[in-house]
């Protein structure tokens, strides 16, 4: 949690000790890439990057199995960085998959890489 002084350098001070955690971070994202391809449902993946993808994602995009978009220029948190590109595309698929109506003014962003 954050705690400064307006005039003061930024300080901060932790609640936790997050490298006490660390023995648990492998385990956190161990066979999450399958369990996002085994679920039944319309998937959308997007990303800031593919330098990460893994073999599953890979594989599963290459089979249609979910919706990759890619937001290049910006950092890890894509939500964070271009929250207008973010709305565009969770809005477009939306749309596109009839979870919702779009507004009279409302244009499709289309999918890419």
């Amino acid at each position: 949690m954050p705690s400064h002084s307006i005039g003061d350098t930024m300080k901060y001070t932790w609640r936790i000790n997050l490298s006490k955690t660390e023995k648990y971070w492998t385990g956190w994202f161990q066979g999450l890439s399958n369990m996002f391809l085994s679920c039944f449902a319309t998937k959308l993946l997007l990303l800031a990057g593919i330098d990460r993808l893994d073999k599953d994602l890979t594989i599963g995009q290459m089979q249609g199995k979910y919706q990759m978009q890619v937001l290049p220029q910006c950092g890890h948190a894509v939500h964070e960085d271009v929250p207008d590109k973010v709305a565009d595309v969770i809005a477009s698929f939306l749309v596109r998959n009839k979870f919702a109506q779009p507004a009279n003014d409302f244009q499709i962003t289309f999918p890419g890489c």
